[in-house]
């Protein structure tokens, strides 16, 4: 969706408004967290035995050209994806429309969105699906969030008598959409919640994640899983504002955030950096705290909570893997090198950290894109990540595809028994 994440600007999260006062909250005492991550999660959309589901993305552009070149192809054999990711909106009267790609394709320059395509594609699988709730382009008002929550503020009911029951009303078609696929949903509610670049006041969006969880429960969509994912972004903006809670230095900053336990089914992050790949993708960039140390944290945070946790979106940002290139991810200035180098520098690195953490992890996702390839994330040579050429930062080319060594390192590590396919 229209994540403008890792590429914040000055003023992005700036223009974020806190109706703070007034605020109730709908969550009752929590019960103590099941020792069991599956029954966490009432055994929805998690993999049986242990194992860990592949989930590839992030949309049908991408998904159509990896069926074609990978699983399509007999001589690489290569198993399918227990899941896979697309993206859709509930945010009225912006554009693309909401549930943009649930009614019929949709694109909004990061490749085509189209649910019925994909699930053709791939009729076994899980649908990931990123939920975006922001109003970040015009004003972070939070207006989406306050009116599914049905706050009495002027610009949610007097300016628009029908807004409440219009976004409400969508909420349910989307619900109601999930359960007609007859398929495991895993429902990544305001996808990287904490990251600024969204503009998400804490308070608005627990309310809102527990309005549409009641959702869930209330019209029997009992394959539809809800995913709290962190934006695991390290950096702390705005710490002169520390009701914003984008201060990930605060010991409470995950707490903050936390809609509880009976709302939350999956523990979900986003893993962009790994121990081999931090000093390349950072090199030209500085943090507040260690990037995977912050990811490390999140998925201890699962573990108190007795969560599943979901690795949401992971790609080796930066790399171009069809050019045979590494860069900064702040600035796009790339470094010759090949396809062993690309894998041993993210890659293999992503996949132990996986593996060091499978008591946990129970779904991982690939972004198998070619982002130079999509206007939202183009990146010119030498442009700076937010500035002209460069507006949502340097992402590359992460297709597996794209190089033969990659491809082969990859089909190697999804063949192991710790992987589920299919669904």
């Amino acid at each position: 969706m229209t994540h403008m994440r890792r590429a914040l600007g000055a003023g992005v999260a700036s223009a974020v408004l806190l109706a703070l006062t007034g605020l109730s909250s709908t969550a009752a005492a929590d019960p103590a967290p099941p020792a069991d991550p599956a029954a966490a999660a009432g055994g929805r959309a998690v993999p049986a035995d242990g194992k860990v589901m592949l989930v590839m993305g992030q949309d049908s552009d991408t998904l159509g050209d990896y069926r074609r070149d990978v699983l399509d192809d007999p001589a690489l054999a290569a198993p399918a994806p227990g899941g896979v990711t697309l993206y859709t909106n509930l945010v009225l009267g912006g554009s693309p429309e909401a549930l943009a790609g649930m009614n019929g394709p949709a694109d909004w320059g990061a490749g085509t969105v189209d649910f019925a395509r994909t699930m053709r594609d791939y009729p076994d699988a899980a649908v990931a699906v990123g939920l975006y709730l922001s109003d970040a382009t015009s004003g972070c008002t939070n207006q989406p969030l306050r009116a599914v929550i049905g706050r009495d503020d002027a610009d949610v009911t007097a300016g628009n008598p029908n807004l409440v029951t219009r976004y409400r009303a969508k909420v349910d078609e989307m619900i109601n959409r999930f359960k007609s696929y007859d398929r495991d949903v895993l429902l990544r509610i305001g996808y990287e919640f904490d990251g600024p670049w969204n503009c998400y006041n804490s308070e608005f969006y627990k309310e809102a994640f527990r309005y549409i969880k009641g959702r869930i429960d209330a019209l029997g969509a009992t394959r539809v899983a809800t995913v709290w994912q962190s934006a695991a972004w390290p950096v702390n903006t705005h710490p002169d504002h520390p009701e914003w809670n984008y201060v990930v230095t605060d010991p409470g900053h995950l707490d903050d955030w936390y809609p509880g336990e009976r709302y939350v089914d999956w523990v979900g992050l986003s893993s962009f950096y790994n121990s081999r790949s931090v000093r390349t993708q950072w090199g030209c960039g500085s943090y507040d705290t260690d990037p995977v140390g912050l990811q490390d944290r999140i998925l201890d945070f699962a573990r108190a909570h007795g969560k599943p946790a979901m690795v949401s979106e992971a790609a080796p940002q930066g790399s171009r893997t069809g050019a045979g290139t590494t860069s900064c991810i702040f600035r796009n200035n790339p470094a010759p090198t090949g396809g062993q180098a690309i894998w041993d520098g993210w890659h293999a690195g992503y996949f132990d950290w996986l593996d060091r953490n499978k008591d946990v992890i129970r779904a991982a996702a690939y972004i198998n894109t070619n982002w130079d390839a999509q206007t939202q994330w183009q990146c010119a040579g030498g442009a700076q990540a937010g500035g002209p050429g460069c507006a949502n930062g340097n992402w590359g080319d992460s297709r597996v595809q794209a190089d033969p060594t990659v491809l082969a390192r990859f089909l190697d590590e999804i063949r192991r028994p710790t992987w589920s396919h299919n669904g």
